[in-house]
């Protein structure tokens, strides 16, 4: 669960804050992140990864929607991700349940932001908790590249996956959402 799971909220993990810069030419150059209210999105995978019991294992392809909003700071309104990842390593449920607790593997992902500027993180990503309809998660992201390089974002995320997931169906998609994001 958590190799998914650590694509799965990796992407646009980024709201550190910044300062105002000039750059070359005596432009001014926005390096103030904002700080959002809000981080949402979907994922899914194709194929979905088989239920509990089943020793197939798969490498989907995972495509995901987020989105930063409620945003203030430097101008900037919020952030968007769509990415799409194919997964490095085989899994099913019985290997995401198995890894519950776990940190990942980091993940890379670019925002872009509402100004048009980006941001580069590096993120973990650790399930907390997975039950019949509900995944609590923590990532914690770390900007490499563009807008807040070097600050840390930690977000509290609760993910809805598909009905029956890993018990009668195939884990396919998911919704998430923050609960809590907080910066340093």
């Amino acid at each position: 669960m958590r190799k998914a799971l650590g694509v799965l909220f990796a992407c646009s993990l980024l709201v550190p804050v910044g300062i105002w810069a000039a750059a070359p030419g005596g432009t001014a150059v926005n390096t103030t992140v904002p700080t959002c209210k809000s981080f949402s999105g979907t994922e899914t995978f194709s194929p979905g990864l088989p239920k509990l019991g089943s020793t197939t294992l798969v490498k989907p392809v995972q495509k995901l929607t987020a989105s930063f909003t409620g945003c203030s700071g430097g101008g900037i309104t919020k952030g968007t991700d769509n990415g799409s990842t194919k997964a490095t390593t085989a899994t099913n449920c019985t290997q995401l349940s198995k890894n519950a607790g776990k940190p990942a593997a980091p993940t890379t992902s670019t925002t872009k932001w509402s100004n048009g500027q980006t941001s580069t993180a590096s993120a973990v990503l650790t399930t907390n908790k997975v039950t019949a309809t509900l995944i609590t998660a923590t990532i914690v992201a770390k900007s490499t590249a563009g807008l807040g390089k070097g600050h840390t974002t930690t977000i509290s995320v609760t993910a809805t996956p598909n009905k029956g997931f890993c018990v009668s169906s195939a884990f396919t998609s998911l919704t998430f959402k923050s609960t809590k994001i907080t910066y340093k």
